[in-house]
């Protein structure tokens, strides 16, 4: 495969299509995350809890407990808003590309309605390829949240048994990590087939299972090109990801630092900072989404490019066995 030709057509499609870029957006919305880990040092028994500081948690809860819960709720309901979004994106992005490679003329409009069409099947897609990863995440937070929940209650209300709690969620932590080491391979090779599974969907008219197991077919068939294909997009994301972290870092500070210093400094903790941090980070996330946009337009572009040629190469090979 000629990869310089690939993504000079990619990138000339995207430039001058630039709803593109509208719908690369789209499909960047809740999808940018980043990984945290903490570490936790001494043991429960050295850790010292100040004078009223029970009470103060209790009365917290009392008074914005329903207000969390119902932000916990919001939160939900936007992220799998958000989630339907990015998946018609997605397929607007992959539909527009096709027609205009081949000359057609496509408005935003047209190619979000494209996505909207095959919204049902590559929803489909998405929940049978990634869907038993995201349980297990799930299953893991939930155990961390009870597990850590019940330790630090007990250890507020003066019990003994949180060192023994931590000890075992610790050893619960060790099984699962292996769990997921054991795992990521599998999760790597489903990363490789779902956007070729999801072109099958949209440019293929086929069923979910159908989709995937014709993705399975093009990584089977064009490995090398798909590997090759993968690594490239690989350090563009860490390149494009630098350059929005050297971008968005000042905005961040000037959001968040004063908030946390103010409540590092005894300031209370009310609905307006909650309001403000939220804002904050709903800012912060869209600014990310706007950065992120060209490399995701471009990206499915060229996939799409790539699926296309995978596709000819294959009836090539079908004739001539003949």
């Amino acid at each position: 495969m000629d990869f310089g030709n690939l993504f000079s057509r990619a990138w000339q499609i995207v430039w001058r299509n630039k709803f593109l870029f509208v719908l690369g957006f789209l499909a960047s919305l809740g999808s940018n995350g980043g990984s945290n880990s903490s570490s936790i040092r001494g043991d429960a028994s050295s850790f010292d809890v100040p004078p009223g500081t029970m009470d103060t948690a209790e009365q917290f809860f009392a008074q914005y407990g329903g207000l969390l819960l119902a932000g916990a709720c919001v939160l939900m309901m936007l992220g799998i808003v958000l989630w339907l979004l990015r998946l018609t994106a997605q397929g607007g992005l992959i539909s527009a590309a096709d027609r205009i490679d081949r000359g057609e003329q496509v408005s935003f409009g047209e190619a979000f309605a494209a996505g909207a069409s095959k919204l049902g099947r590559l929803i489909g897609v998405n929940l049978l390829m990634y869907g038993p990863f995201l349980l297990l995440g799930l299953l893991a937070f939930g155990v961390f949240g009870l597990t850590v929940g019940t330790a630090v209650l007990q250890e507020l209300s003066g019990g003994s048994a949180a060192e023994e709690i931590l000890t075992a969620f610790l050893g619960f932590f060790a099984c699962f990590g292996l769990l997921a080491c054991l795992l990521v391979p599998l999760w790597l090779l489903v990363s490789l087939i779902y956007p070729f599974a999801q072109r099958g969907v949209v440019l293929g008219e086929r069923g979910v299972v159908d989709a995937i197991r014709h993705g399975w077919q093009i990584v089977r068939a064009n490995a090398g090109d798909v590997l090759i294909l993968a690594v490239i997009f690989v350090i563009l994301g860490i390149v494009v990801g630098f350059a929005a972290f050297i971008i968005i870092l000042p905005l961040g500070l000037l959001l968040f630092v004063p908030a946390i210093v103010g409540l590092a400094s005894g300031g209370s903790i009310g609905v307006g900072e909650v309001v403000y941090l939220l804002g904050s980070g709903i800012c912060v996330g869209l600014l990310a989404a706007a950065v992120n946009s060209i490399l995701v337009a471009f990206r499915s572009t060229a996939v799409t490019l790539a699926y296309r040629e995978f596709l000819a190469r294959g009836k090539a090979a079908d004739v001539g066995s003949f």
